[in-house]
């Protein structure tokens, strides 16, 4: 089986570079993710992304993520090192704030997040539980 931690050559996760700064490893242990008391997510399989200042964030796969409680948001970013984002609102609170992205398309290096659903800690609540 092959090494997949992310110092591993064969690892799909780029190394931080002087560069970018970003780190990408595969998370262990569970994710929740929760909006007003209602689970938006539930994952064994995020994508920890360690990002210079920036707050750790955990890019799960959109199987995990409760899709129809979403709707695209009006908000649009552009980060110089994974690509364009889009956004996506609580569909219970309409066109609110967005309080998830996703990068359909990132830039080189940073493929593995293609397509992945990533929370603001700052706008739901999100439960780390350590793998046992």
């Amino acid at each position: 089986m092959a090494d997949l931690s992310p110092a591993s050559p064969a690892s799909p996760f780029p190394l931080p570079s002087a560069h970018s700064g970003i780190l990408l490893e595969p998370g262990r242990g569970r994710i929740t993710v929760r909006a007003g008391g209602v689970v938006l997510a539930d994952s064994h399989r995020p994508i920890v992304v360690l990002e210079g200042h920036h707050p750790v964030r955990y890019y799960i796969p959109p199987q995990d993520v409760r899709r129809e409680l979403l709707i695209p948001s009006w908000e649009d970013t552009y980060c110089p090192y994974k690509g364009a984002a889009v956004h996506y609102a609580l569909a219970a609170g309409g066109e609110g704030d967005a309080v998830a992205w996703s990068y359909p398309a990132p830039l080189p290096g940073m493929e593995a997040l293609a397509g992945l659903i990533a929370f603001y800690q700052e706008r739901v609540d999100i439960a780390v539980e350590p793998s046992r």
